[in-house]
């Protein structure tokens, strides 16, 4: 028998967008499939939708379970993760964003590429969508040429191995190196930084079978203000690394900070700001500023 695989969502203010998340989830073509939700609303009204979402989507695929954990207080994205984390029963544990879906053969893919590989923990790319579901940026790792953790750090610093979507790991690992920091903008920054430190087996599938969401004009913590605020610690945090870390590189790292506070304001309508970061990007590393800018779509 295929071993159980724990798909863990976190959940806050989301309805509509959460049923979708959990109906793909229902609609995985891996079969011995958990699903663990964490409601962190802390509120009656929130719960009472979260508990009448759980219930609609159950009766599409009564063999997923739907293992429904409740928040007494909000305790923001990370803690909630490990919340669902500590809940999990399968041998693999992965994520799904409440306002993002899978595609049918997610779970399968991935767990088989690990099988296959003998992985501590994996990624595959990621698509992200307009809220008109217009793909507008591809991330693939054509970058990883190299699966020691020297230069996986080196990788991850410059480009980012994320997107929790895409995150997979062997529960004893994940155990292992301590779940998410309670850090709720970056945290799966970090948790890939662990992963990559702790020296465990590193796979990399080149695939997407996961759509992200990008909300324009949301707020939260994963965009708006949010987003910046997080970035701006981020870049703080790599910036103590930096004497370890040859010229180039760091070229590349201040290049790239500056590309994503540009892209936030863009999509904040902050045009000015926009502008002033695409110069710094541009002027840090011209080069690989035009070739990143081209990427995108």
């Amino acid at each position: 028998m295929k071993p159980l695989a724990s798909v863990v969502v976190a959940t806050y203010r989301r309805d509509e967008s959460l049923k979708n998340a959990l109906l793909s989830l229902l609609k995985q073509d891996y079969e011995n499939l958990e699903i663990i939700l964490v409601d962190d609303n802390a509120d009656t009204a929130f719960n009472t939708r979260v508990g009448g979402i759980v219930a609609e989507c159950s009766a599409e695929n009564s063999a997923i379970s739907i293992n429904l954990i409740v928040n007494d207080q909000n305790l923001g994205s990370a803690k909630t993760r490990n919340k669902g984390i500590a809940a999990a029963k399968g041998e693999y544990v992965t994520f799904l964003d409440d306002d993002d879906i899978y595609l049918p053969q997610k779970v399968s893919s991935q767990v088989e590429f690990m099988l296959k590989n003998g992985a501590d923990y994996s990624v595959t790319d990621l698509e992200l969508f307009n809220s008109s579901d217009k793909l507008i940026e591809r991330r693939t790792r054509g970058y990883i040429q190299g699966t020691d953790s020297k230069s996986l750090l080196g990788y991850h610093f410059k480009h980012h191995i994320t997107g929790t979507d895409t995150m997979m790991f062997k529960r004893d690992y994940l155990e292992k190196i301590g779940g998410f920091d309670a850090i709720d903008v970056g945290d799966e920054f970090y948790l890939m930084k662990k992963a990559i430190e702790a020296d465990g087996k590193f796979a990399y599938l080149n695939r997407c079978d996961v759509k992200a969401y990008i909300h324009t004009g949301d707020n939260g913590l994963s965009s708006g203000q949010g987003k910046i605020d997080g970035e701006n610690q981020l870049y703080e945090f790599k910036k103590k690394h930096f004497e370890k870390m040859d010229a180039k590189t760091v070229r590349y790292i201040k290049m790239r900070h500056f590309a994503v506070l540009a892209f936030a304001y863009l999509r904040m309508k902050k045009l000015n700001l926009f502008l002033l970061n695409s110069f710094k990007s541009f002027f840090s590393s011209p080069f690989e500023c035009v070739k990143l800018f081209l990427t995108l779509k």
